[in-house]
């Protein structure tokens, strides 16, 4: 008797190793498990157009994997502070309405298409990425930062976006601000009871012992994200071959030149945990959020599908960037 529940232990604890292991070998090689994911899910076109009513749930899921790992009462009652409240409304609003507005005027006097004006505009006009926290989690930065600022962003941009649009394009498409407000605070207030209860079931301590495994978790549910993202993006690629070279190019100078600068220009005031969060926040954008109000763009709908390259490969490369930045640095 003594020996079957012995024996069946044995195989229950060995069933939930196996998986363990396995996200710990995730977490531990997350960046290039994002890498390779991201030519992956190229693979799956099919699940795209399957999976796209879902993007709001895995937006809202990724925010869930970050907040988590955070004592939210405790973040909560620090960005309630009043000078940290005014720096984080003070950097939303640098990001949502500054960035685009000098990216727009830099692509003005380059004579760039009005079309890949407009996709930079939108982009930078959006909130950082869900999953900014979650990235800055796998890179030992300032996650909590990171979400602070991303969801105050994400809320003040329903009625901050519009008018930059506005201002800068023109009346050329019209943002519903309080259906995209409704959607967001959706979003975000799902993730959070999702976090919350994954916390209290799991508990604060199993979660930090398990970090690493818990990084592979996040890197896998990013992977997701990109399956209704890359709907129709290969054929789309083929169609219009050097358009999404150009795109690609612009994209890419655009994400890593931003996180780079806004590093740079932290890392004066700040340690290098903080300057690398603010580096992720401004070059990373939720590009996905304007895409519905643009379906007649076939551009932008590619500039969106393009977008996830750099975002993907930012733990990959500006790692290796802020570890050089970081020994200059030393070293002067």
């Amino acid at each position: 008797m003594a020996a079957g529940v012995d024996a069946e232990l044995s195989v229950n604890t060995t069933a939930l190793t196996l998986p363990l292991r396995f996200l710990e070998w995730m977490g531990r090689n997350a960046r290039w498990t994002l890498v390779a994911g991201i030519f992956g899910a190229l693979l799956f076109q099919g699940l795209g157009e399957t999976l796209r009513p879902l993007l709001p749930w895995f937006v809202g899921m990724i925010y869930a994997l970050a907040m988590m790992r955070i004592d939210l009462p405790s973040m909560a009652r620090r960005a309630l502070h009043p000078t940290r409240a005014l720096r984080t409304l003070g950097l939303s609003f640098a990001i949502i309405v500054v960035t685009p507005t000098v990216l727009w005027l830099i692509a003005l006097v380059l004579g760039l298409p009005p079309e890949m004006r407009t996709a930079l505009v939108y982009a930078h006009t959006a909130p950082p990425i869900a999953s900014s926290a979650g990235i800055c989690l796998l890179m030992g930065l300032d996650a909590v930062l990171a979400l602070e600022i991303s969801i105050v962003a994400s809320l003040i941009t329903p009625i901050v976006g519009p008018i930059v649009v506005l201002v800068l394009l023109g009346d050329t498409v019209a943002l519903d601000g309080i259906a995209l407000a409704g959607r967001l605070a959706l979003i975000i207030l799902g993730g959070t009871l999702a976090a919350i209860a994954i916390r209290r079931i799991l508990t604060p301590n199993r979660i930090e012992r398990n970090r690493i495994a818990f990084d592979g978790v996040t890197a896998i549910g990013m992977l997701f994200f990109l399956l209704p993202v890359f709907d129709g993006v290969v054929a789309r690629v083929i169609a219009s071959p050097l358009i999404a070279f150009w795109l690609l190019a612009l994209i890419a100078i655009t994400n890593f030149g931003m996180q780079f600068l806004a590093h740079r220009a932290t890392r004066r005031i700040a340690d290098d945990a903080t300057a690398g969060a603010t580096g992720i926040l401004w070059g990373n954008r939720n590009v996905t959020l304007f895409l519905a109000s643009v379906p007649d763009s076939p551009l932008f709908s590619l500039y969106v599908a393009l977008y996830q390259f750099p975002m993907y490969f930012t733990p990959l490369v500006m790692r290796r960037l802020y570890a050089i930045r970081n020994r200059a640095f030393t070293a002067s």
